[in-house]
């Protein structure tokens, strides 16, 4: 194998290639069906990528702060707001709910360029819990990890419920804490009067969860190769 080859492989296995790569075809497909349509119907999904990259903005910081040895005590606000904003990457795969018969682009390419945007998204989520969990074991140990992965992932499928079905967003947290004390408090306190809540929470973490797992032993698996 010649020297360049292996810079390019060296480079596709780059995980932060990756993403931006995923990244960028799902905003060129949509580019290419504004360019065909002159319609603007899925422009928000523009929106969605740009918050599904802050989780993954925040596993770098935290990456770079315990790099520095910053207290894990001192790591805790970092962490809650990292936690916050992941929901945000998976989410993407709830857009799939836009799908539809449209003027001017055909469903089969729509239902492409959704599924890149919801690729793209779950990767970045993925490769943000992986971090997450390193930094978690580089402290605490693999029983920490171990817990961190799904505890985050159950987390995060209830943050999806809260945007898709509540309707609720990051920002809420901020703006409107009451609205989104209650309305976390609610499915806990009363469990059975919000069977949705648990199912979607649960399909969602599970989802995730099994993501993450896959698209790290498939890393593991291009190193080795």
């Amino acid at each position: 194998m010649s020297s360049l080859s292996r810079r390019l492989l060296v480079l596709l296995h780059h995980e932060g290639l990756q993403l931006v790569l995923s990244s960028s075809l799902a905003v060129a497909l949509l580019a290419a069906r504004v360019a065909w349509t002159g319609a603007h119907d899925y422009l928000f999904l523009v929106w969605n990528l740009f918050l599904a990259w802050i989780p993954y903005a925040g596993t770098l910081l935290l990456r770079w702060l315990h790099a520095k040895r910053v207290r894990s005590l001192s790591l805790v606000p970092f962490f809650l707001v990292w936690l916050g904003f992941l929901p945000n990457a998976p989410y993407l795969v709830t857009d799939f709910i836009h799908l539809r018969f449209r003027d001017g682009a055909p469903l089969w390419f729509d239902a492409v360029m959704l599924a890149s945007f919801a690729w793209a998204g779950v990767g970045l989520g993925a490769a943000s819990l992986r971090g997450g969990s390193r930094i978690v074991r580089a402290r605490g140990g693999a029983w920490a990890a171990a817990a961190f992965v799904p505890l985050v992932a159950l987390a995060t499928g209830f943050g999806i419920y809260l945007g898709r079905f509540v309707r609720l967003n990051t920002w809420d947290v901020a703006t409107r804490p009451g609205t989104v004390l209650v309305q976390v408090l609610s499915p806990l306190v009363h469990p059975f009067a919000h069977p949705r809540a648990w199912t979607a929470s649960l399909t969602f973490a599970l989802f995730f969860a099994v993501a993450t797992i896959a698209t790290g032993r498939a890393r593991r698996i291009a190193r080795e190769s």
